[in-house]
C-alpha cells in the first residue's frame, strides 16, 4: 500500500484494543487490533473519515457483503464483523495474515517458477469462485494477495468489486500497472476478462520482480504505462528457468484483445496445471464449490435408522421332533387365557409396535409349553419375568424338568419308538450319501462335456476403437503456407491434422524483432499486412475447447518473401 497522505488515528472500537498500523491505501487505513471475545488478533479496515460520498460508503458496505459471501473459500480472506463506530467510522474486522503479502515479497526477491504456478492456480480458484457468484474483483494485484499463517495466499480487498456486467462505480479506482487496455477507454468492460488479465500481470510481476510494463530506468509515469499497456506486446521475462509454455500462458492471459484471452479463470488455471505436469511438478488442486446436485434416494440412505422387529411366534401344536421355523405373525384365532398370556410392559416396545400394522395394544398370548411339559409352577416365576418374551429356552433346564417327573410322562415315552429305528436311520444315511456322491460326479461330467454356447447377435452398436495416434497432446498445424494478395495483403492457410469439436486457432505476426499479439480465428486461414522490410511471417497455434494448445514447434511458422 502507498502512504502519500497522513494516516488517520485509529478509532476507538468497543471490544477491540488497538495494537499497530498495518498499512494505508487510497480509500482506507488498516490497523492491527486485538479482539476481546474471542481473543484473537484481527485486521481492521477503516474507511477514511473524509470520504463522505455515497459511492464510497456503498462500496464499503458492498465489500463487507461480498467478502462475507465468499470468505468460506480457503484462498479468500475471512471477514468477522462489519460495523460503524459511535463516531461514524465504518470498519471491517477481518482475518489477520501475519506473513508478508506478495507485494512485499516480490520486491525483495523473485519467486520460483513452481511457487508462481501453485499460487496462480490457488488464486485462480478464488477468482473463479467469485465469478460463479456473479462478482468481479477488478483490482487483482500482489498487494491484494495476503499470506496466511499457514503460508497460503488469501485474496482480499473487494472494495471496487462489481458485477460481471461491469457496473462498477464511476469514482472507483484502478491499479494501472495491472489493468488491461480496455479499462482506460471508459467503456463497459467484461469483469471476468479484466480479472484474467490482472491475474496474468500479477504472476508476471512475481517472476520478473516488476510489473509487466514498468521499464527500469525509463519514464514510468501513469501516461507512459497506459501507452505501453495499450500498444506494446508483453515483454519476454528473460529467465532461463521459465519455459516457453509459461511465457505463452502469460501472454495469452494478457492479450490486448479481450476475446483472445482465456475465457475464464478456470481455463487459465488449467493451462498452469498443464505446465506443472510438463515440468514434472505436483499438480496443485483447483478448489471451487461443486454445483449442487438434485436429491436422489440412495440405497444406503437411512441404514442407521432404528427399525421395529416383527414378533416371531412359535406354533407349539406343530412342533414335533424336527425344528419348526417361526411364523412372523401370531395365530389370529388364538385367545389369551389366564395361564398363557403375558402383557408387554416395555414402553419402547409398545411405542414401536403402535406404528406397525402387525401389532395392536391388546395382550399378546404366550405360547403354551412344549408337548410333554407342564407349565412351571410358582417357584420358577422369579427367574422368568413376564416382560422377557424373547428369552431363549435353555435345553438343560427343559431336560431337568422332564427327569424330575414334572412332565408326568418321565421315561414312559421311550417305548413309543420301534426297535429298528436306529438301524433304519443308518440305512437312510448310507443311501443319501450315495445319491449325493453320484449327483456330484454327474455334475462334473456334464460341466466338462457341455458344448460352448453360440454367440447371440445384439442390436448394440460397438464403439469405434480409440485413436492409437492420439496421446492427448495437441499437434502443430501442418501445411502452413502463405500467398501474396492484392493491396499489400498476405493470406496464410493451414491444416489441422487432428481436428476435434470446438477447435479454434490463434495466430500472430512473427518478426526478427519479436512477436506480435495473438489474434483468434475460427477457421484455418488468416490475412495480415505484408511486411515491407522483411519476409512476412506468421505463427499459428491450435487451441482445444478445454484450453489445451499446440506446442508451437518449427511447423507452426511460415513466411512469404517480400
Amino acid at each position: 500500500m502507498s502512504s502519500k497522505r497522513p494516516v488517520a488515528p485509529p478509532p476507538v472500537i468497543p471490544g477491540f484494543t488497538y495494537i499497530s498500523l498495518l498499512g494505508s491505501g487510497g480509500f482506507s487505513d488498516v490497523y492491527l487490533y486485538e479482539q476481546d471475545r474471542p481473543r484473537r488478533k484481527v485486521a481492521v479496515k477503516v474507511l477514511l473519515s473524509d470520504l463522505k460520498t455515497e459511492g464510497a460508503r456503498r462500496r464499503f458496505e458492498s465489500e463487507a457483503n461480498l467478502m462475507a459471501q465468499l470468505s468460506s473459500h480457503p484462498y479468500i480472506v475471512t471477514i468477522f464483523e462489519a460495523e460503524i463506530t459511535d463516531t461514524g467510522h465504518s470498519y471491517l474486522a477481518m482475518e489477520y495474515c501475519s506473513r508478508p503479502s506478495l507485494d512485499v515479497r516480490y520486491r525483495r526477491q523473485r519467486f520460483s517458477v513452481d511457487e508462481v504456478l501453485a499460487v496462480g492456480i490457488q488464486v485462480a480458484s478464488a477468482v473463479e469462485t467469485a465469478h460463479r457468484a456473479g462478482i468481479a474483483h477488478r483490482d487483482i494485484k500482489p498487494a491484494n494477495i495476503l499470506v496466511t499463517d499457514y503460508n497460503r495466499p488469501a485474496l482480499t480487498d473487494f472494495g471496487i468489486s462489481g458485477t460481471l456486467a461491469g457496473d462498477a462505480d464511476e469514482d472507483a479506482g484502478m491499479s494501472i500497472p495491472w489493468s488491461p487496455p480496455e479499462q482506460f477507454t471508459g467503456h463497459q468492460v467484461d469483469g471476468v476478462l479484466v480479472d484474467v488479465w490482472a491475474l496474468g500481470a500479477t504472476l508476471y510481476t512475481l517472476l520478473a520482480g516488476r510489473s509487466p510494463f514498468v521499464l527500469p530506468g525509463a519514464d514510468n509515469s501513469q501516461r507512459e504505462l497506459i501507452s505501453r499497456i495499450t500498444n506494446l506486446p508483453v515483454p519476454k521475462l528473460g529467465r532461463a528457468d521459465v519455459p516457453e509454455s509459461l511465457e505463452l500462458a502469460l501472454s495469452t492471459a494478457m492479450a490486448k484483445s479481450a476475446s483472445s484471452r482465456y475465457s475464464s479463470a478456470h481455463a487459465f488455471a488449467l493451462a498452469l496445471q498443464r505446465i506443472q505436469a510438463e515440468l514434472n511438478l505436483s499438480v496443485t488442486p483447483f478448489e471451487v464449490l461443486e454445483e449442487p446436485r438434485a436429491e436422489e434416494n440412495h440405497p444406503d440412505d437411512g441404514f442407521e435408522e432404528t427399525r421395529v422387529r416383527s414378533v416371531a411366534a412359535i406354533d407349539p401344536d406343530s412342533t414335533g421332533s424336527t425344528p419348526t421355523f417361526p411364523a412372523r405373525f401370531p395365530n389370529p384365532d388364538a385367545r389369551p387365557t389366564a395361564d398363557n398370556a403375558t402383557t408387554f410392559k416395555n414402553a419402547a416396545f409398545n411405542n414401536a409396535a403402535s406404528n406397525n400394522a402387525a401389532f395392536t395394544n391388546e395382550t399378546v398370548p404366550r405360547p403354551p409349553a412344549l408337548p410333554g411339559f407342564h407349565t412351571p409352577g410358582p417357584r420358577n416365576t422369579t427367574t422368568a419375568p413376564d416382560d422377557d418374551v424373547a428369552a431363549t429356552v435353555n435345553r438343560s433346564t427343559a431336560s431337568a424338568a422332564v427327569d424330575s417327573g414334572e412332565g408326568g410322562s418321565g421315561h414312559d415315552g421311550a417305548g413309543e419308538h420301534p426297535a429298528g429305528h436306529g438301524r433304519r436311520n443308518l440305512l437312510l444315511s448310507i443311501v443319501g450319501g450315495t445319491v449325493l456322491v453320484a449327483a456330484v460326479v454327474l455334475g462334473i461330467v456334464a460341466g466338462t462335456t457341455r458344448p460352448e454356447p453360440a454367440p447371440k447377435a445384439t442390436d448394440q452398436v460397438s464403439k469405434p476403437p480409440a485413436d492409437a495416434l492420439d496421446n492427448g497432446t495437441v499437434p502443430d498445424v501442418t501445411g502452413l503456407a502463405g500467398t501474396a494478395g492484392p493491396a499489400g495483403k498476405v493470406r496464410f492457410t493451414w491444416t489441422n491434422p487432428q481436428p476435434k469439436p470446438g477447435d479454434t486457432y490463434k495466430w500472430r505476426v512473427h518478426t526478427l524483432k519479436g512477436d506480435g499479439q495473438y489474434q483468434a480465428t475460427a477457421g484455418p486461414a488468416a490475412d495480415m499486412a505484408a511486411n515491407p522490410a522483411e519476409p512476412s511471417c506468421i505463427q499459428v497455434m491450435i487451441v482445444r475447447s478445454d484450453g489445451a494448445s499446440s506446442p508451437l514447434g518449427p511447423d507452426s511458422i511460415a513466411c512469404v518473401p517480400k
